[in-house]
């Protein structure tokens, strides 16, 4: 996969979160006393994995510090 910064390749690996983690995406972070699934545009990108990392494949530009994934 190429930047789309920059054009350069990308270097693919992983990101991931602490255990028991999940990724959302939304208009704003939602406080810790919310519910994240009712955030203003809300959007679940993996789901919670009890005693698990959560992790996504992704890629890397080292030069513009830019990350892609698809979900």
């Amino acid at each position: 996969m190429n930047c789309p910064e920059c054009g350069a390749s990308m270097e693919q690996g992983w990101l991931f979160a602490s255990k028991d983690g999940a990724f959302g995406f939304a208009s704003r972070v939602p406080g810790v006393f919310e519910n994240a699934r009712n955030a203003e545009g809300f959007v679940q990108i993996t789901e919670p994995k009890l005693g698990c990392r959560t992790s996504v494949e992704t890629w890397h530009c080292a030069g513009c510090k830019v990350v892609a994934f698809k979900h």
